[in-house]
């Protein structure tokens, strides 16, 4: 029975194991602040897509339906 040698780097038993891994030269900690700001940003863009889309709903001077109407 043969193993493929690539499994064996990412089996870890704890996240102490990944305390020193560097991934495309970043420690575990920095893509973690990366990712934060990543959902941040698109939680913002989100919001703004909604709140522009109910401004100009209510700006055509039409009524506001809801989608079943």
């Amino acid at each position: 029975m043969t193993i493929n040698c690539s499994t064996d780097y990412f089996i870890f038993t704890s996240n102490h194991d990944l305390q020193d891994l560097l991934i495309f030269g970043h420690n575990i900690d920095t893509w973690l602040v990366y990712v934060v700001i990543f959902f941040g940003l698109s939680s913002f863009a989100f919001l703004a897509v909604w709140f522009i889309g109910f401004l100009v709903e209510k700006k055509s001077g039409e009524s506001i339906q809801q989608p079943w109407e």
